[in-house]
């Protein structure tokens, strides 16, 4: 027993636990991509073994801090950051068992103190002689995992077992040919009056049903006027009235006696007094059975076994998660037996009135901008009545309860509020969190700390100060001779037009012409133009511009059935021959669903759409907002088809001066143009100064836009990090090698290229009046400005820190100019609109760098154990030794900022949507890096795993969780996190060298390494 403890008490065990539980959660966001959140939630979330693996965690975690007795004072730091993840584990707990969700539906000028729950229940109620028994159980069913049902109830002395035999997910009924069933007749009927359309009904043995004003039955006659169908060696029909059979192509009708049995055949018409019917298909034997039908909103059927002694009964219960419950009865033996599934209702102590529901679309489009509710909070014990407006980032907190906007109804007159009751699992969760970033700030400073003591015993100068980071933080051209463009000299001076875009930005022309031409074809130029020609072309010529294959699909799938060949289509093929838009059922479908629910199919609807309404307008002319309302100086700006009140000289030079300036351009008259384009910018001047961004914000975003600093960044980050590796490796094998100047300058140059990227920050910081990192492409450049900073930090301990950053800067800069990149500047989506966004996104994509760091390092390491030899080994030890040193350094930065950034997006989803943790797989696969790198940093503690082959071997392999965190979940995973997602990409076939590349590297060094090194392990505190 006491070996049994040692070992689950182990920093073996530790490891192995670690791992499991990120191999587990990572699986799980996997599991929830192709089989739907239940299923990953009944098997991994919710499930029994996943507590107690974290019990386990939890129980290692405790025996590990007093087995290295962390308690003592000068290890108080330490103690403080490791104990503050049992504190949020407990909060976690409280979350688990104490808290619950739940949904509340209300209507426009209703008002409702009730909410359906998140989880489903099985409901039964056993009645006998008056006395009742109920049970209710959290049941979760799933497509690959359901939990068992089998409970033994009594009442009354009388015991009854109830078994769950199977389940139908999105059940429908289909009738098949069975000898054991009944004759069954599946009918057509039109009415003659008062009826509409046409009735679609089964008819089975020994039922009736009324059509118009008839009463059909089947094998039995319940009324004299009845019609009335039999079946013996034939099907026969009897009227009361006469009736007379029909040919479906027409010609003389075959009059049929009343009151007279008639042979009768399917899918003949036969007129009864005016009403049509048509018998479908007839079975002489058939049953109605359940199958597993495609429609995803339909119930899951359930079929229980219930026995009381020596009787027993199958029960069909339907239902399904989200909603309520219906109860099914029946009598087994003496006892009554109600059972139903679904939700259950929960009564609030309080109530809210929906007085308002507000969707907003954008303009020429059925597609939403943002929706919310405007309610009334009533609690008539306390005497509170008070208004509250419920949208992104802006929930109702109330008694505990958290309400958030999550979905609404199809006719726009109802919405859907996720509501959450967790005050005592946020508030311990938020104390771990407090804790947590104590500890680890202190441990930075703490002179007995792991990382104060590798920077003492690094041989080369001391660390600068890394708290300075976190204050600085605080296509090949196409031929395109057959499309008619504008003049480049008026292109350009139209994009220094000030226009409001659809978010209601203002910003020149220019750069809404690069957003607009991004956003459509996914790339910076189209056919070698540049944007703005192509921005002005397509106003000035929409009806050409309309049959350019220029809109991206990339989804084959809906390519296919819009019959488009390629990736592009042209605006003409969205379409049909009635002017209708074909993708308009498809676009209501995707956004009624709650966003965790939209399939890759949904997103790229909703990215394709998006794609056809900015182009809609462009043709249209109502994203040409130009135009200052001169009687609002503060509204929303006009285009050339608007509505305007303005003086009649005004409202003229509003509707005309496009329309003029396109008619100048397309007789080729530039002076015309010129003119023109001016007189719009007088006119924009004269009465919108006031909302106009200032002359030097227009002029540094156009100079922005078209110097692309970022973009003509990467090259030399890439070259001049390369060779800068290549001279110090040279200089590891041969010390006399000189290589000081080589160094001075890449230092320069590279110094002048951070001061370039930080002044590019900066201008889009000053542009956009926000913090430049809310979308893919911000964070990128950000990150790869972070990693550039790391080496300059690192650059006095070793110049290859410095050359590894400067390469990984170049990577990062390449990668976020990547077509599936947007890199415009936007306002933020309404989730972003929080301060949360200037903290979270900066301490997380710090964190990237100084990983990225670590991995590259690492790199630089394992290619310095293949050149090792004889001669140069002991050389080539030592600087392996200091580089790792450095590596383990800047890996704890990381995980720290990692760590902290992810718990801060906690609290910020907890002020946006209500939850500080809902297992999205974006907050879960930032939680797999962060086990992946506490792995890697607690190594040294773990037998066989201490050598520093090993160290640096997992430091590279470690930064596949970062590259899946950022890239994987946002391109290839369902989750919430869309509003930083591009188009789902295919894997590139590059990845996949890369990958060969590094297990070569790690091979042949492993075995160089075996060579030439000799390591003692020894345990390390």
């Amino acid at each position: 027993m006491k070996k049994l403890l040692n070992f689950l008490f182990s920093m073996q065990m530790m490891g192995v636990l670690i791992i499991l539980f990120a191999f587990s959660i990572g699986t799980a966001t996997f599991i929830e991509n192709d089989f739907g959140t239940p299923a990953a939630r009944a098997m991994v979330y919710d499930a029994l073994w996943f507590e107690l693996l974290l019990l386990l965690l939890t129980l290692n975690l405790i025996a590990n801090i007093l087995r290295y007795k962390l308690y003592k004072r000068e290890k108080w730091s330490i103690f403080i950051f490791h104990a503050s993840f049992i504190v949020i584990i407990v909060g976690s707990a409280f979350t688990r068992y104490v808290g619950f969700e739940g949904n509340m539906h209300i209507r426009e000028g209703h008002a409702t103190n009730q909410i359906t729950t998140m989880d489903s229940y099985i409901d039964v109620k056993l009645e006998k002689n008056g006395k009742t028994s109920e049970v209710s159980e959290k049941f979760n069913l799933s497509s690959v995992k359901s939990d068992d049902f089998n409970e033994r109830i009594s009442v009354d002395g009388s015991r009854v077992d109830i078994k769950l035999k199977t389940f139908i997910p999105n059940a429908q009924t289909t009738l098949v040919q069975d000898m054991s069933g009944a004759p069954v007749m599946e009918m057509v009927a039109v009415g003659s009056s008062g009826m509409s359309g046409m009735q679609n009904f089964t008819l089975e043995y020994n039922s009736q049903k009324m059509v118009d004003s008839n009463l059909l039955a089947f094998g039995s006659n319940p009324h004299p006027n009845a019609i009335v169908f039999n079946y013996t060696d034939s099907l026969r029909m009897m009227s009361p009235m006469p009736m007379q059979e029909l040919s479906m192509m027409g010609g003389d009708a075959t009059p049929m006696a009343a009151k007279q049995w008639h042979v009768v055949s399917p899918r003949k018409l036969y007129d009864v007094g005016g009403t049509k019917l048509v018998i479908k298909n007839f079975y002489p034997a058939a049953k109605f059975k359940y199958v597993q039908g495609q429609d995803k909103n339909a119930p899951t059927l359930m079929v229980f076994d219930v026995k009381n002694g020596d009787y027993q009964k199958e029960l069909i219960v339907k239902g399904k998660k989200d909603y309520l419950g219906k109860a099914e009865l029946t009598s087994v033996g003496d006892v009554n037996i109600s059972i139903a599934y679904g939700s259950k209702i929960l009564e609030l102590p309080f109530s809210l009135k929906l007085n308002d529901f507000q969707l907003e679309r954008y303009p020429g489009s059925n597609s939403p901008s943002s929706f919310a509710s405007e309610v009334t909070l009533v609690d008539e014990t306390k005497g509170i009545k008070k208004d509250y407006r419920i949208y992104m980032n802006n929930i109702l907190n109330y008694e505990g309860y958290r309400f958030f906007q999550a979905s609404y109804d199809t006719d726009e007159l109802g919405t859907i509020l996720s509501v959450n009751h967790d005050r005592w699992g946020m508030t311990i969760t938020y104390f771990g969190y407090f804790l947590l970033m104590v500890g680890m700030a202190w441990s930075l400073i703490n002179p007995h700390s792991r990382f104060k003591i590798l920077g003492r015993q690094s041989r080369k100068m001391k660390l600068i100060a890394i708290l300075a980071f976190v204050l600085v933080g605080n296509s090949f051209s196409a031929n395109a001779q057959d499309l008619k463009v504008v003049p480049i000299e008026q292109a350009k001076s139209f994009g220094e037009v000030i226009i409001q875009d659809n978010g209601g930005r203002f910003e020149p022309v220019n750069t809404l012409a690069s957003e607009v031409v991004r956003k459509v074809t996914k790339k910076g130029k189209f056919k070698g133009y540049p944007a703005e020609q192509i921005f002005l072309s397509m106003i000035v010529n929409p009806q050409e511009w309309q049959t350019v294959n220029m809109i991206k699909v990339g989804n084959s799938e809906l390519a296919n059935e819009l019959g488009i060949k390629g990736k592009y289509g042209a605006f003409k093929d969205f379409v049909n021959e009635m002017g209708q838009y074909k993708l308009s059922k498809k676009v209501q479908d995707a956004y009624s669903k709650k966003p965790a629910h939209r399939s890759s199919y949904d997103k790229e609807i909703m990215a394709v759409d998006e794609r056809i309404n900015i182009s809609y307008m462009v043709f249209t002319g109502e994203f040409l907002k130009i135009f200052p309302n001169p009687n609002d100086k503060m509204g929303s700006w006009y285009n050339p088809t608007s509505k305007v009140t303005a003086a009649t000289d005004d409202s003229l030079f509003i509707k005309k001066s496009v329309v003029l300036m396109s008619q100048a351009l397309n007789s080729g008259n530039t002076k015309a143009a010129d003119t023109y384009i001016d007189g719009i910018k007088k006119f924009q001047k004269k009465f919108g100064s006031e909302v106009m961004p200032s002359e030097s914000k227009q002029k540094v975003e156009i100079l922005y836009n078209n110097l692309n600093i970022f973009k003509r960044l990467f090259p030399y980050y890439l070259t001049i990090g390369f060779f800068l590796i290549i001279f110090l490796v040279t200089h590891i094998l041969r010390p006399n090698f000189p290589i000081k100047w080589v160094v001075g300058i890449a230092m320069v140059i590279l110094g002048i290229g951070f001061l370039l990227h930080t002044t590019g920050l900066a201008a889009r910081w000053y542009v956009a009046g926000r913090a430049p990192w809310s979308n893919g492409f911000e964070t990128m450049t950000f990150i790869a400005w972070g990693c550039l900073l790391a080496g300059f930090i690192f650059a006095k301990k070793s110049k290859l820190a410095l050359a590894a950053t400067a390469v990984l800067a170049g990577l990062f800069l390449f990668v976020a100019h990547l077509s599936w990149m947007n890199p415009e500047v936007t306002n933020l989506v309404p989730v972003l609109k929080s301060y949360w966004l200037t903290i979270h996104v900066a301490v997380i994509t710090s964190s990237y760098a100084f990983l990225a760091l670590g991995a590259i390092l690492g790199m630089i390491n394992l290619t310095l154990y293949i050149l090792q030899n004889n001669k140069n080994k002991d050389v080539i030890a030592e600087n392996v030794v200091d580089l790792s040193r450095i590596s383990e350094m800047t890996m704890t930065i990381g995980l720290y900022f990692l760590t902290v950034g992810t718990f801060l997006g906690g609290v910020w989803a907890n002020e946006s949507w209500g939850r500080y943790w809902g297992w999205d797989p974006k907050e879960t696969w930032a939680l797999v890096s962060i086990l992946v790198y506490s792995f890697v940093l607690h190594m040294r503690f773990i037998p066989g795993l201490k050598s520093i082959y090993t160290f640096n071997l997992v430091s590279i392999w470690s930064y596949s969780s970062i590259l899946m965190t950022y890239f994987g979940v946002n391109y290839y995973l369902a989750g919430l996190h869309s509003y930083a997602k591009g188009d789902p990409v295919p894997i590139p076939v590059w990845v996949y060298y890369s990958v060969a590349i590094l297990f070569a590297l790690s091979l042949i060094a492993y075995f160089n390494y075996k060579k030439y090194n000799h390591e003692p392990e020894t345990e390390e505190a």
